[in-house]
């Protein structure tokens, strides 16, 4: 069970999608009781994304913008109320959850929770194998010893527990787990925010070495635009359920076009321990999502709001670039 390294990003790219998200919402009914008829909120509303072979695809956007909710659908633990997913041409309802798991990996915000304590690092990183009963457990206990060493640990951890590990070493066990069956995608879900800065940037280099490597697919969701700067090939902004701006992500860096992704991009922090932390310019909190605003979702926040932001959805437009979803770049407008 030797790891053989996959072909590279730039040939694979060039095939079909890996991941196409066509017209995708989930609604989920809120309140609802005895003689109490209850809310909708519109968790996801209308996704379109398409994912290349190859591809680090970053999902930006506040703490309710949709995203963990979006990559949940994605790894098949929740359905679309509506519109598809699909993952090779194949619709994933289709997919049984065998399969689904060979294709599709999860890399989750805090490693230490979704480690079991009770197990050692190579019965963790083992289990994939073991539940699709990958080979014998003398060759099992070579490819974890394998695996450890690609993603940075020294195989005589193998009998550790996590307790024993730090931050950094748990969520390199999470990362060894997950491509155990050699997944075409892995779905990162703030893989680095419990991690102390220096660790971030060790994790954030192991993952594009291992993209190489294995010819990975990243979708990449997190609330820290720079993180993406630096691993992104392309940028999914996300607000309140909807992508309302879609770039490569050194042109949404350089030229953010709707105004969150404006915001987003004024909230990284600066290096310099002088300064503040970044005023947002945005007014309020975030909106109700059970109460959702009339019109832009945004324009209570915006600070270019124009009269008809307020009764008036914005299309997606679209070009060769990407799309915005934005009155400020509606068809004649000098913007």
């Amino acid at each position: 069970m030797n790891v053989q390294p996959a072909m590279s990003a730039a040939v694979a790219a060039q095939e079909s999608p890996a991941l196409e998200i066509s017209g995708v919402g989930r609604s989920f009914h809120v309140g609802a009781g005895f003689l109490r008829k209850g809310k909708t909120l519109r968790a996801v509303d209308d996704v379109n994304l398409t994912v290349r072979r190859g591809e680090v695809l970053g999902i930006v956007g506040e703490s309710g913008s949709g995203k963990t909710t979006l990559s949940r659908m994605m790894l098949g633990l929740m359905k679309p109320t509506d519109g598809s997913i699909r993952m090779d041409g194949q619709d994933i309802r289709t997919i049984s959850r065998s399969d689904l798991s060979r294709k599709v990996q999860p890399i989750f915000q805090d490693p230490y929770s979704s480690l079991n304590p009770r197990k050692t690092i190579g019965q963790i990183i083992s289990l994939p194998l073991e539940t699709h009963g990958n080979g014998t457990p003398a060759e099992r206990r070579a490819a974890v010893e394998q695996m450890m060493l690609q993603v940075g640990l020294p195989p005589r951890l193998i009998h550790s527990y996590p307790s024993q590990l730090s931050g950094g070493q748990r969520q390199r066990v999470a990362i060894a787990r997950a491509l155990m069956i050699r997944p075409e995608i892995l779905i990162c879900d703030e893989p680095t925010s419990a991690l102390d800065v220096s660790v971030q940037a060790q994790i954030l280099n192991l993952l594009k070495d291992l993209r190489e490597t294995f010819n990975l697919t990243y979708i990449f969701i997190t609330h820290d635009l720079g993180i993406l700067e630096y691993i992104a090939d392309r940028v999914a902004v996300m607000y309140m359920g909807r992508v309302v701006e879609e770039a490569p992500a050194r042109q949404l860096m350089r030229n953010p076009r709707h105004p969150y992704a404006h915001a987003l991009l004024g909230s990284m922090l600066t290096p310099d321990p002088t300064l503040d932390l970044p005023d947002l310019h945005l007014g309020r909190g975030f909106p109700d999502p059970l109460n959702p605003p009339t019109g832009c979702s945004f324009h209570p926040r915006c600070p270019k709001a124009m009269p008809e932001c307020s009764n008036l959805a914005p299309k997606p437009l679209r070009n060769d670039n990407g799309m915005v979803e934005c009155h400020l770049y509606r068809e004649g407008n000098p913007q």
